[in-house]
């Protein structure tokens, strides 16, 4: 009979960083291979079922949010530490160090290794920067996740199946002997249930900076586009029997940036607003990485705000607003406001290419909580570059960027601002 694992997340104590540097030539190495510039297969999920999170914290925990009447998480993508580790693990600190504040779960955005996907990279990129956070993480693929090279062995993805979306939880060789267990997600694309939230996680697959996610079509099939159709078909209906919970919809790559180095992807947008109005229900939420900074968008939809938060400053360390100044971007005035490209009005509330980070999320009946907890790499104090809560029920957003309430001085370091230049367009009046 298989031998059952004992389902675990973090070590019992934190301990110093022990992180070791990539060396020179691994990194070169990596930086050399070219990736295929193909779109890749999806793996089909072991199941199509929603994974609920009293599975994986227990009923008595799930409980316990219910009796509270919130549920607090974290989120951010690009994390990978390839190029200057201290980076990731300043912010995984930060977040370890932020786990007892109630806590439930990290659900990760995609880019957890860098350059490549590949099994090697997990113990220094994902195992050992969380070794101390005591609390499970949820993942979503993101382009390198799925990026092979000529030469490569095994299928796109194998090493985040193998690490994210086992059976059961089990010990993977590549974490060296940490204690976290892998995740029994069903798919690489999968819903999540908890108290309060509905996650709705898809994989936009392999697309590099200058090119749109997809999440369906001619090479990746249409199986994701179904699966979607039907979780917000149940979505809908949940609702309508008197169960409400909000529902988040998560992809690597954003539908609305305006980094330099990134495109939105307004086809797979499209795709999303199609299904959605066809289940005759909207996220309240939208998540997504991919563009290394972060930034904040209200979209109105038939008189619904809804928040577009892109969070890609997890830890990877190329963020735009930290170039040298001959090549720092000049970021785009904001607040600025415009339409997409379906004619919805668009706001940038807020945009911050230039410090790393991650979001603390609080959801309840009624609201929708966020908080972009900045990190100081060098000194590891939080503070608040960011803030908003969107009223859920009545689909607007009762506060905003300027509003956003600053940490404890005893913990907080001032969050750094963009500079306020002009740019030739604003990213909310981008099109396809």
């Amino acid at each position: 009979m298989p031998t059952t694992i004992t389902r675990a997340f973090g070590d019992p104590d934190l301990t110093p960083d022990n992180f070791s540097s990539f060396s020179k030539q691994e990194i070169a190495a990596d930086t050399a291979a070219k990736a295929i510039q193909q779109l890749e297969p999806i793996p089909p999920p072991r199941s199509t079922n929603p994974m609920d999170l009293a599975s994986v914290l227990g009923a008595a925990a799930a409980q316990k949010i219910v009796d509270a009447g919130k549920i607090t998480f974290h989120t951010v993508g690009d994390t990978g530490g390839i190029h200057s580790p201290e980076f990731q693990f300043a912010v995984a600190d930060a977040m370890a160090n932020d786990t007892p504040n109630s806590v439930s779960f990290f659900y990760h955005l995609g880019d957890v290794a860098y350059y490549f996907g590949q099994e090697q990279y997990y113990f220094e990129q994902f195992y050992d920067p969380y070794r101390n956070y005591k609390a499970p993480i949820f993942a979503i693929p993101g382009n390198h996740d799925g990026a092979v090279f000529k030469g490569e062995g095994g299928k796109s993805l194998d090493a985040f199946v193998a690490n994210f979306c086992t059976a059961q939880p089990a010990r993977n060789p590549e974490s060296q002997g940490a204690v976290r267990t892998t995740m029994d997600q069903p798919g690489v694309y999968f819903t999540l249930n908890a108290p309060f939230v509905k996650f709705i996680g898809l994989y936009s697959n392999t697309s590099e900076g200058g090119t749109e996610g997809v999440i369906s079509g001619h090479t990746v099939g249409d199986a994701q586009l179904l699966f979607l159709k039907q979780q917000l078909a149940a979505a809908k209906a949940e609702r309508d029997s008197g169960t409400r919970r909000a529902l988040v919809i998560a992809t690597h790559h954003p539908p609305f940036t305006g980094s330099p180095s990134h495109i939105p992807s307004p086809t797979m947008l499209q795709q999303i607003d199609a299904a959605c109005a066809a289940a005759g229900i909207q996220p309240d939420l939208h998540l997504s990485g991919h563009a290394h900074l972060y930034e904040r968008y209200t979209r109105t939809v038939n008189g619904k705000q809804i928040p577009y938060v892109v969070a890609g400053m997890g830890g990877y360390y190329n963020l735009p607003g930290l170039k040298p100044a001959n090549r720092r971007p000049t970021p785009p005035p904001f607040p600025a406001s415009g339409s997409d490209a379906s004619g919805n009005p668009l706001t940038l509330e807020m945009y911050n290419d230039n410090t790393f980070g991650f979001m603390r999320m609080t959801i309840s009946a009624d609201t929708i909580s966020g908080e972009f907890v900045t990190v100081d790499p060098a000194t590891g104090k939080t503070g608040t570059g960011d803030s908003f809560t969107l009223d859920i029920l009545g689909g607007t957003l009762a506060s905003g960027a300027s509003k956003a309430k600053k940490a404890p001085a005893k913990t907080a370091a001032p969050a750094k601002k963009a500079p306020a230049k002009a740019a030739a367009k604003t990213a909310a009046k981008r099109k396809k």
